[in-house]
């Protein structure tokens, strides 16, 4: 075997920094397939934008009203009824979805506290730094870059806020594709309190998608002091773009996740709204009218350690070992 062929069945994986770090790393030359025909195969909890999974959607509807297929049929894989092998099988959510639920030989995850040898925790931010310097330059049409404006810049992160968000007028914002609860609580607590303006789909359905809103998260953060950005939901290690585009954004960034998160962040350089919820966030609410207390904010980096993808590539590598 002198090639390695590579395939996912959910979004533009090809994009991702685990993607192109097997690339480089790999000594066999890496060919991108389609599914059917790959023997590395990146699985995630759905794929949104194939056909086929569209199609098929209705009739695994029906089927589950007598079976639960996710129980007995784990990530049923569509494309693989017609091949002879089996390929090896790497399983990737980019969303809060355990780590395990779907058959695979190696899981990437964000999930915090595994003790599995095949299990490997891959931060979802992770995903949106800026790893040019490294050897991987990646176009800004991918993934939150799209999203917001540009990859998020390490040094940016490593070093104190400032006082940009101080100066600016003392409202809200917040981008949202659903507000699934307690997001909706949250908005609705922080409406009564403050001046909170709503952008993505959630707050205008001309917006199919967070990629086709013709908006940069960057450029209206500028206006904002601060970012509502709670997690869609909790789980140990779930902690996604939103905080680090606040931070970079110039807003204060006010979360919602569990206390794990200053296992990635500096809990000094955010906002837990989980700290605040005995009092109904009645608390909160007073405190950021408080200037004492927002510019303890400014002299705090987001990041306490400078990241790199040393554990990534020896992980990369111990998949690649069975080729």
């Amino acid at each position: 075997m002198n090639s390695i062929k590579v395939s996912s069945i959910f979004s533009v994986f090809n994009e991702s920094i685990i993607f192109y770090l097997l690339r480089k790393i790999s000594k066999k030359k890496i060919k991108w397939v389609s599914p059917e025909k790959c023997d590395l195969l990146f699985i995630g909890p759905y794929d949104l934008e194939t056909i086929r999974r569209r199609l098929a959607k209705p009739l695994t509807k029906k089927i589950s009203k007598f079976i639960n297929i996710d129980k007995y049929f784990k990530n049923l894989d569509l494309y693989m009824l017609a091949r002879t092998s089996k390929p090896l099988r790497i399983f990737y959510p980019t969303e809060n979805v355990p780590y395990n639920a779907y058959d695979a030989d190696y899981y990437i995850s964000p999930a915090l506290g595994v003790n599995d040898e095949k299990h490997f925790r891959f931060p979802i931010w992770k995903e949106d730094i800026d790893w040019t310097n490294d050897g991987f330059a990646r176009d800004l049409s991918f993934g939150n870059a799209r999203r917001f404006g540009s990859w998020h810049n390490i040094e940016n992160l490593t070093r104190p806020q400032g006082k940009d968000f101080l100066n600016k007028k003392r409202d809200v914002c917040i981008f949202a594709g659903h507000l699934a609860e307690p997001r909706k609580n949250f908005y609705l607590s922080f409406l009564k309190e403050f001046n909170v303006d709503g952008f993505g789909p959630y707050f205008d359905k001309k917006v199919k998608s967070h990629n086709l809103s013709n908006i940069f998260k960057a450029d209206i953060m500028k206006n904002y002091a601060f970012n509502l950005c709670p997690e869609n939901s909790i789980y140990p290690g779930y902690y996604t773009e939103k905080t680090p585009d606040s931070f970079i954004g110039k807003c204060l960034p006010i979360t919602w996740a569990d206390s794990n998160i200053k296992f990635d962040f500096n809990e000094n350089a955010l906002v837990n709204l989980n700290d605040y919820m005995d009092t109904n966030l009645k608390d909160l609410f007073s405190l950021l009218r408080e200037e004492s207390f927002l510019k303890k904010y400014t002299k705090e980096p987001l990041l306490l350690k400078k990241p790199d993808l040393h554990s990534e590539i020896k992980f990369i590598e111990t998949i690649l070992s069975n080729f």
